[in-house]
């Protein structure tokens, strides 16, 4: 079945083109520009084609030229560069998936899986933050009940805009909503977890004030992809938005803990308390993902960071280092 990746040299799909390379597939991988840094092991096991989601013919043909059956939408701007221009932000992040939609709809694509996030409950309160971390579930609505960030509305309008389109057009739209996540590489502009990975691989010390009593469901990138693969292929689902983390809450003095495995000398110094804003360390309910999708999280943050540094040895990237 072919299959299209948007976004597909980039952050997550990438990681999503590796899985299905790994299960006998041939993706397809439609992508703004011709940047294959993120996917060295494989560039001659797939199919890229340089386009651009706000150009709803360029998606058509692609769709038409390869007969796409499932659509696994990861296109888009990260976070901090959305919330720079709101107006590129969320024409991007929201107008695009519309777009995608909409393609989709015209050349009758079987099912489209929405790469959503985190963002599009924030802030968390309550019983599910700090101290207790009740697991966040699909029902959950905080009060003000949206997000506050241009990423995080793009995502929600994705999320409504596509079950819409299925309630109207009968196709199958799945969202799914992430963690934390962290991986290496990402085109070498590393979040938070990196950061604090990466200066450890550089010998670079890591110092932030607080921050040691905040958890947060921290998923590394194999388990993302693996979610997103499954979700183009899973049969007679009831739902269509799916949590996906690990379902368990790590501070990030027990992530400096998985580091020191690895290297023992690394110096990362975090303080007590928790970041700021608060609202941001939750832990994702993924009871309907595992029953449902079949998904089930397989690198804890000792399994992770093993992994970051074979990664980061096979693809041949230096660490990134400074302050976090």
């Amino acid at each position: 079945m072919n299959i299209l990746v948007t976004g597909g040299l980039g952050v997550i799909g990438s990681w999503v083109a590796r899985q299905l390379v790994q299960e006998g597939h041939r993706p397809i991988l439609f992508a703004r520009t011709l940047n294959t840094s993120l996917i060295p092991d494989i560039t001659g096991k797939v199919d890229i084609v340089v386009g651009d989601i706000l150009d709803i013919p360029s998606i058509i043909r692609v769709l038409k030229e390869y007969r796409i059956k499932i659509v696994a939408h990861a296109a888009g701007l990260m976070s901090n560069v959305a919330q720079l221009n709101p107006m590129v932000g969320f024409s991007v992040n929201a107008v695009g998936t519309v777009n995608v939609l909409e393609a989709a709809r015209i050349m009758e694509v079987e099912r489209v899986v929405f790469t959503s996030s985190k963002h599009a409950l924030a802030p968390i309160v309550g019983d599910h933050g700090y101290p207790t971390y009740k697991p966040v579930d699909e029902t959950y609505a905080a009060y003000p009940a949206a997000p506050t960030t241009v990423y995080g509305v793009a995502k929600v309008a994705s999320e409504l805009m596509g079950n819409a389109y299925s309630e109207q057009y009968g196709f199958d739209f799945v969202a799914l909503r992430f963690a934390t996540i962290f991986m290496p590489g990402k085109h070498r502009k590393p979040n938070v977890l990196a950061k604090i990975m990466e200066n450890a691989m550089s010998g670079y010390p890591t110092v932030m004030l607080q921050g040691s009593d905040e958890k947060d469901d921290m998923t590394y990138i194999r388990d993302v992809a693996n979610a997103v693969v499954l979700a183009c292929f899973a049969k007679n689902l009831q739902h269509r938005l799916f949590h996906i983390g690990t379902a368990k809450g790590y501070s990030h003095a027990d992530f400096a803990e998985s580091i020191r495995k690895v290297y023992p000398r690394a110096v990362i110094d975090i303080g007590p308390g928790l970041r700021q804003p608060p609202g941001r360390g939750y832990v994702m309910d993924i009871s309907r993902a595992r029953q449902e999708l079949g998904y089930i999280p397989r690198f804890s943050p000792d399994e992770a960071v093993k992994d970051y540094v074979e990664v980061m040895k096979q693809f041949n990237l230096q660490p990134v280092s400074g302050p976090v």
